[in-house]
């Protein structure tokens, strides 16, 4: 029964999974700005949380909704 509750429709399934794929590509982007010395540090930590909750949408679309 809690997997029926957790089930995605298709349409938010691919919204989710769109939504991972646009964070990773601005945590892309962070880590790249983060090779310019004053931007290092910040850089590097927005990239990684991005990069964390960008892949943890697309699992959790994945997972739990239908096909894209």
């Amino acid at each position: 029964m809690l997997a029926t509750l957790a089930t995605l429709s298709a349409h938010t399934t691919r919204r989710y999974a769109e939504l991972g794929a646009l964070l990773g590509l601005i945590a892309g982007i962070a880590v790249v700005a983060a090779a310019m010395p004053g931007l290092r540090r910040v850089g590097l930590t927005v990239g990684g949380i991005l990069l964390i909750v960008g892949f943890g949408l697309i699992i959790y679309a994945l997972h739990f909704g239908t096909t894209l």
